[in-house]
């Protein structure tokens, strides 16, 4: 199979019954002109979409009412003829029409809901049952279309039940007969997953038994979780590759790609990273994309070897926009420059965090605050970090960083003691690795600590012993969420204290505007190194306090436990801003460093705008190399840089960086 082609477009065309002329403006000399003078070279074009109707002249399911022409096959011509690739879309779970014309084929969710936006008398878009004949009536329309196009892939889209599992009047019964209790969330979920899955099966041999060749990909699925069983390691081979719909202007915004990249890029498949060209997200035809972001979202894809894919809809009359093809093409043009330095790349992560996130949801952006947390502090102390399920190999990481809740059964704890007592290091926050059952840590002996219930005081306060102050002013910092109380094991060093407060803020007494002031240092630890040195854990949860309310000094606090137990991380000492993100990936025997800089700010309500490049000058980076480089360039300008080795780390000045900056360290891997 060819790798993914890093230029391409995801094109939408979710269009009413309601609007004529379908397609009727649709010229494909015009059309190729255009995505070739945009840097374009694969598209995504539609066969049928949520409205339910196909763009084809189908047999099996219902051709737009306004459509005279074969849009779906003479896209795929024109494409093919410009020597660019054409998967091709369709949808499950979205379909207005079949939802109209066929009752028996809806989704019932058990509170007797029928949609995720949609209701009756709302519009939106309401879901249907893939459980039902309805799965198989996609699958013969995907079959169909292998059948008459030779397009290079399939997208199917929305490929799960949204909002709810279904008690349909075929999923009922089928759970009566298995046994599974309709009332039971967990039962019904797992049994909504079970439908799912087999789906993706059935379609996926339908497909290959068409044309192995196809790529193919099912929408709406991904989902990062703690419990491999909830994500998508069970299904992991019905896919060809996985990309990522992040379109930070919707729900997603700016942590959804970098958390879930760093989680997907463990499988070992090619990854896709989907943007869209709209200001906000789907179907905003008047939105376009401020040039600054759409760069920054590309090569932030770039940074983490993923290919780009720019989201857009096509007018209903079927041109493209040209001042949107304008601006795509501005940033193609610059990624198409950077491609050689991407392909083939591998990342080169210090530290596994192994995610806190749990239940099945991520899917929807519904991340744990303790992984939003974990990524801020690593991104703005440029580490270099992936994120893990239970299911990982802790050995192959320097440092395992476990944050405020994650949870820890008896094979990841083996795991763990394994990894430790091998020479490997632990990070351990506030109740991560708590065994319920028994009441205390599973790795208490590894961790030097004993678990003795919830801190009496919340908030509290933090006294740093000089070894953990570095960098911070002097003085007791409030740590506003409740945290553990903990025992010491003989030996183990105390990094820091907890400080009280007069009294907690009740209806009895309370004082001033929030927080009651402190009143006296207590003996009760908060940050504890084991007896080796191969273990910290932080008796808060400062990674979820950080994703909330960023005070620095948590996340300083947190580096300097990470300094204590990573000495040597892939990006030494530098002057970058925290607000500068870093990549390493090595390439064959060299290393390649991203380096991006875009500010995004809260602008109107909900939108983080990145609309302005703020150039940084004379930056200085050190990343740890085994040996001295042969040569450092800037790519994809190739042009040489100074540098220096010491101490194993390459050390180099970039002399400008407007947004971003690509180094090539040549020869030492």
């Amino acid at each position: 199979m060819l790798p993914l082609p890093f230029r391409q477009v995801h094109l939408d065309f979710h269009t009413s019954p309601a609007i004529p002329d379908i397609g009727i403006d649709f010229d494909p000399n015009e059309f190729v002109a255009t995505l070739k003078a945009a840097h374009v070279n694969s598209v995504t074009v539609f066969a049928k979409c949520h409205h339910g109707y196909s763009y084809y002249p189908t047999k099996i399911g219902t051709v737009h009412p306004g459509l005279k022409r074969d849009l779906l096959g003479e896209m795929i011509e024109a494409l093919h003829k410009a020597g660019m690739r054409a998967p091709v879309y369709s949808t499950l779970t979205w379909d207005e029409l079949a939802w109209t014309t066929h009752p028996e084929w809806r989704h019932l969710t058990p509170d007797g809901g029928v949609g995720w936006t949609g209701t009756p008398l709302k519009p939106g878009w309401k879901n249907l049952c893939m459980n039902t004949s309805y799965g198989d009536y996609v699958i013969a329309q995907v079959a169909e279309v292998l059948d008459l196009y030779d397009g290079d892939g399939v997208f199917i889209d929305i490929v799960r039940y949204m909002g709810a599992p279904c008690v349909c009047a075929t999923c009922l019964p089928q759970m009566q007969a298995e046994g599974v209790d309709p009332t039971d969330a967990g039962q019904i979920g797992a049994f909504a997953r079970s439908v799912e899955r087999r789906f993706l099966t059935k379609c996926s041999n339908a497909i290959r038994a068409k044309d192995p060749r196809q790529t193919i990909f099912y929408n709406a699925r991904l989902n990062m979780d703690w419990d491999p069983e909830l994500g998508n390691r069970p299904e992991v081979q019905e896919f060809t590759h996985f990309e990522i719909e992040s379109l930070p202007g919707g729900f997603w915004g700016y942590d959804h790609f970098p958390l879930s990249v760093r989680y997907f890029q463990t499988f070992g498949l090619e990854l896709l990273a989907m943007t869209g060209r709209f200001h906000t997200m789907w179907g905003d035809f008047g939105g376009l994309r401020n040039r600054a972001a759409l760069t920054y979202e590309c090569f932030t894809a770039l940074a983490h070897g993923a290919v780009c894919s720019i989201g857009d809809q096509l007018h209903p009359r079927g041109r493209l926009d040209p001042t949107v093809y304008a601006r795509i093409g501005e940033v193609y043009a610059e990624v198409e420059k950077c491609e050689p330095w991407v392909a083939g790349s591998q990342p080169l992560p210090d530290i596994g965090v192994i995610v806190a996130t749990h239940g099945g949801s991520s899917h929807e952006g519904e991340f744990s605050e303790a992984d939003r947390g974990v990524l801020h502090v690593l991104e703005q102390c440029h580490h270099q970090f992936e994120f893990l399920d239970k299911s990982c190999d802790p050995s192959l990481y320097e440092l395992v960083i476990l944050a405020d809740e994650v949870r820890v059964d008896a094979e990841l704890a083996a795991k763990l003691r394994s990894y430790v007592r091998g020479g490997g290091k632990l990070l351990v926050t506030d109740r991560s690795g708590l065994d319920e059952a028994s009441g205390d840590f599973w790795l208490a002996d590894l961790m030097g600590v004993h678990y003795a219930g919830q801190a009496p005081f919340a908030p509290d306060y933090l006294v740093l012993e000089p070894e953990l102050a570095m960098g911070i002013e002097p003085m007791a910092y409030a740590c506003e969420k409740q945290g553990a109380r903990v025992t010491l094991e003989t030996g183990a060093r105390v990094l820091a204290w907890a400080a009280a407060p007069y009294f907690n803020r009740t209806w009895e007494h309370f004082c001033s505007h929030q927080y009651t002031p402190m009143d006296r240092v207590t003996d009760e630890a908060v940050v504890v190194e084991s007896v080796d040195g191969a273990v910290i854990y932080c008796a808060r949860p400062l990674f979820t306090e950080y994703a909330e309310t960023a005070r620095r000094v948590h996340r300083q606090v947190l580096a300097n436990c990470i300094a204590r137990l990573l000495p040597r991380p892939r990006i030494g000492a530098n002057n970058l801003p925290t607000t500068a993100q870093v990549t390493v990936r090595g390439q064959g025997a060299d290393l390649i460093v991203h380096v991006l800089h875009y500010v995004h700010q809260r602008r109107g309500k909900t939108l983080d705008i990145v609309e302005d490049v703020i150039p940084l000058h004379d930056v200085k980076v050190s990343v740890r190399a085994s040996r001295s480089p042969s040569a450092v360039r800037l790519v994809p300008e190739n042009q040489p840089i100074a540098w220096q080795y010491e101490h194993g780390y390459v050390r180099f000045e970039v002399p400008r960086l407007d947004g971003r900056q690509m180094v090539q360290i040549a020869g030492v891997v």
